[in-house]
């Protein structure tokens, strides 16, 4: 029987890739790996499927330096030969940063970080003073759930955020929750924004940079 082994890829998503949906991801990976010649471990069943876990999906429009997906292997698998042979049958946009055996669960990401440049044009100053009296403060958003639409107040879901007026744009930063029950969207913090200036920003730039354990130490 073979034994299975847990490697965990970290890559970017960044530029043009920000649009593909997860679902897309998914068959760019499983594609990936089959011309990479990855011995991967297969569910049972009538149509078998590599065993793939990713963890936080992106959001359509986020573009990200920190993503994670864990892959089963057969246990002859190296980390160095994912590494070195997957990124070779990866788009331009989707770097491999490190691959390496599993000690952790994907579970355990707590908290997303994000940078977040918005412009608005002459009013971007403007629009960083606002944000730094919005997110100070209760923020009360349309959110969508399993039920449907109603109004919560995120500020609990909110770690840490900082508004600036810096190179001509209005830039947060933001930390986020991010497990399962209490994962916050950062575009629900650029709404918040647009709607409290009343103008949408004419260009929007979102990307994951970090994530983080419970008690705040770097993911890994």
């Amino acid at each position: 029987m073979v034994q299975p082994k847990t490697l965990r890829v970290k890559f970017e998503k960044t530029g043009k890739l920000q649009y593909i949906s997860h679902l897309d991801l998914l068959r760019t990976m499983q594609t990936a790996l089959r011309r990479a010649k990855v011995k991967m471990i297969y569910s049972e069943g009538f149509n078998p499927h590599m065993k793939i876990t990713f963890a936080l999906p992106l959001s359509i429009g986020i573009e990200s330096v920190c993503e994670f997906m864990d892959i089963k292997t057969e246990g002859s698998v190296q980390p160095s030969y994912v590494k070195d042979n997957l990124g070779k049958n990866l788009p331009a946009d989707m770097k491999i940063v490190d691959v390496y055996e599993v000690e952790t669960k994907l579970t355990e990401v707590k908290y997303a970080e994000y940078m977040i440049y918005l412009d608005f044009k002459e009013q971007s100053e403007r629009a960083a003073e606002i944000g730094q009296r919005l997110f100070g403060d209760t923020l009360i958003v349309t959110k969508r759930t399993k039920k449907g639409e109603k109004e919560v107040d995120i500020s609990p879901m909110i770690k840490s955020v900082s508004c600036s007026f810096e190179y001509g744009m209005t830039m947060i930063k933001a930390v986020l929750c991010a497990d399962s029950e209490n994962y916050l969207n950062p575009f629900y913090l650029t709404g918040a924004l647009e709607n409290a200036l009343g103008s949408q920003a004419e260009h929007k730039k979102v990307v994951r940079t970090n994530t983080y354990f419970e008690n705040e130490k770097q993911f890994s």
